[in-house]
């Protein structure tokens, strides 16, 4: 090779380098608006995957997911099968079976009632550490209900004990599936807006309520479900509540049992699939039925976004906290930290279970601090006995306030936390 050619090569080669970093640099530096549009994502287009906008933080959170709004599913009537049949009298364990579920599924939504109780009890969901208390039945005949997030034995199934004796309901509403950002399925809490007033001795047992008519409802977007606090008086006779889609498909029930006095108001939580825009309700037995919007889930459709996720809590008991009469105090719920990997700033609701012990009887009301509403009361306290109702709360500071009518002391045991951002 002539030393003119090695010569020529020498330069083609510098050329060809020169071009390589000064390409890498206009690539690096997004020299142009084009380019750095095309690189930059928009704010919407972050996930739980990207850095929030306050010091670079991880967003991502161990364990979050979305809430899917199932057909309600019977998974348990023992007044129609033989499942507690051997222990009919004086309590069973069974394992119930589950339906085909999104992929992933560990936690799911039950609705769990005991009727014609054969003395006191209780009924629990889950097994060994993952086992929780739903309902404790305070004596014979009582038939009461409870809205629960329960896990899901290693072998997929759902295990339910009845220490007393009765016939045991569960039902299946929704399903836990792990995700990181998602249109569907997101919790949003609302503040508690009365939607149905209804006195049957005037209006009939029945009602319904459009949910273009309730303003939140109205501009909330696609909804897959409602949940709604239900309070009624109850009566003599006891009674229930039943919820549905349509009149004849009022597939969710809350049983409450006879009441005798002042003592007359009963409670429950009901999450309801919605599908043609409109809730129906029938009650039976008592004199007045009250319903309040305490939130929805979001349907396909939604905006894509982290706040709204949920996060089960594992069973754990909190301790009381002591309340005055005529008074409040604000509960911290954020110490679920050793628990659950989530930040106390990052808490912006929990469905949680408040256990309420009187000195008297009367009104209890779990809300967010620092607001006032009209909401119905989230029990009714009753002298030296525990009663407990769940409810869907927005927290500040990852905090609620009990506000009581009563000396007491209460419990609060949040089983869901849902993401603000």
């Amino acid at each position: 090779m002539s030393s003119g050619t090695r010569w020529l090569i020498m330069v083609l080669a510098w050329v060809v380098a020169s071009a390589g970093v000064l390409l890498g640099i206009r690539l690096a530096t997004n020299a142009h608006a084009e380019d750095s549009a095309a690189a930059v994502p928009t704010a919407s287009a972050l996930d739980a995957n990207s850095t929030t906008s306050t010091g670079g933080a991880d967003r991502r959170l161990p364990g979050t997911t979305r809430l899917v709004a199932l057909k309600p599913t019977p998974l348990l009537d023992s007044r129609t099968s033989d499942a507690l049949a051997e222990g009919a009298a004086g309590g069973a364990e069974v394992s119930l079976p589950m339906p085909q579920l999104p992929t992933g599924t560990r936690d799911v939504l039950v609705e769990v009632s005991i009727l014609a109780a054969t003395g006191p009890g209780k009924v629990t969901l889950g097994s060994g550490e993952d086992k929780v208390t739903v309902l404790n039945v305070a004596k014979a005949k009582a038939q009461q209900s409870a809205t629960a997030v329960a896990r899901r034995s290693a072998d997929g199934t759902l295990q339910v004990g009845l220490t007393s004796g009765g016939d045991l309901l569960v039902r299946l509403v929704g399903a836990f599936e792990p995700v990181e950002r998602s249109d569907a399925g997101r919790v949003v809490p609302v503040t508690p807006t009365p939607v149905v007033r209804l006195v049957p001795k005037e209006e009939g047992k029945r009602t319904s309520f459009a949910l273009a008519d309730v303003p939140q409802l109205a501009t909330a977007g696609p909804v897959s479900a409602i949940v709604l606090q239900v309070s009624a008086d109850v009566g003599t006779h006891g009674g229930f509540v039943s919820a549905g889609t349509s009149a004849t498909a009022l597939t969710q029930t809350v049983y409450w049992s006879a009441t005798a006095g002042a003592d007359r108001t009963r409670v429950g939580l009901l999450f309801v699939p919605v599908s043609a825009g409109k809730v129906f309700l029938r009650y039976e037995a008592g004199t007045e039925l009250r319903a309040d919007l305490v939130g929805y889930v979001t349907g396909t459709g939604a905006p894509v976004e982290v706040a709204g996720l949920t996060v089960p809590v594992p069973p754990h008991t909190p301790g009381p906290t002591s309340v005055p009469a005529k008074s409040g105090v604000d509960v911290a719920i954020g110490a679920t930290g050793k628990l659950v990997d989530v930040p106390a700033e990052r808490i912006g609701a929990a469905l949680l279970t408040l256990t309420a012990i009187g000195e008297a009887t009367g009104e209890v009301t779990v809300r967010q601090p620092g607001t006032r509403d009209a909401a119905s009361p989230t029990l009714i306290a009753a002298k030296g006995t525990a009663r407990s109702a769940s409810t869907l709360v927005a927290t500040t500071n990852a905090a609620v306030r009990v506000d009581s009518a009563v000396a007491g002391s209460v419990t609060v045991t949040p089983r869901l936390l849902v993401l603000n951002q």
